[in-house]
């Protein structure tokens, strides 16, 4: 997930639609990056994280750095909060009702009746540092790149160099030795996103898996599970 909560690929299938959903439905998780605005006027976003919630009760946000002692908030005033799950990208407002600072920092909001909610993924993505390979259409042999994350649908991989460009089609390599289990994989990958963040010294980027064959799902829900 990059800094302003934007996802970094999309998946075959995915259709953003935008929804009213329960908060629990959205499986949020502690620890999960959450952004929070006051809603008054210049004032600007602050990284936060899910503690928890009690349904009907209320949220639990603090500080994204555990040894921050305040939340940004104020008891009493109205707020945004924002975050990605790894499916949806979701939105609520919601009252300050108390904050606290022992024996850690954290602000208690009141539990939304719904939230505003637009699904970008078809599936989770299970985060993973794995070796695996790519090849370009104009490309003799494949290159090395690093997996950053893995659906049954498409996957991350940083790469030293350029691979393409949006749309571009590449031939995607694995080999993963889980417990007992090899399982090797060569699929074609369509790029649904390419760049290169300042201050990084590789390319991110995402891709959607293309012609799936029944075995190759199998698989790649298997080492999603393993991974995960």
């Amino acid at each position: 997930m990059t800094p302003d909560m934007t996802p970094q690929a999309t998946t075959p299938g995915d259709t953003p639609e935008f929804l009213r959903l329960p908060l629990r439905q959205l499986g949020l998780r502690s620890g999960m990056a959450l952004q929070t605005r006051r809603l008054v006027e210049g004032t600007s976003k602050t990284e936060a994280q899910f503690f928890g919630a009690i349904e009907g009760k209320g949220v639990m946000v603090g500080p994204a750095n555990s040894d921050a002692v305040q939340t940004g908030l104020t008891t009493g005033e109205i707020c945004i909060v924002r975050g990605f799950t790894g499916q949806y990208e979701f939105s609520f407002i919601s009252k300050v009702l108390q904050t606290f600072e022992a024996p850690f920092a954290y602000a208690l909001l009141a539990y939304p009746a719904q939230v505003d909610a637009k699904r970008v993924r078809q599936s989770m993505r299970t985060k993973v540092a794995w070796p695996a390979e790519v090849r370009s259409a104009s490309e003799g042999a494949f290159r090395p790149v690093t997996l950053a994350d893995l659906s049954p649908y498409g996957s991350m991989v940083l790469s030293a160099e350029a691979l393409g460009s949006v749309g571009d089609t590449i031939a995607w390599k694995l080999v993963a030795q889980t417990g007992p289990t090899l399982v090797q994989l060569e699929l074609q990958a369509k790029i649904c996103h390419h760049s290169r963040p300042t201050g990084l010294d590789h390319w991110i980027v995402g891709l959607a898996f293309q012609q799936l064959s029944a075995e190759d799902i199998v698989r790649l829900h298997y080492l999603v599970n393993t991974g995960a």
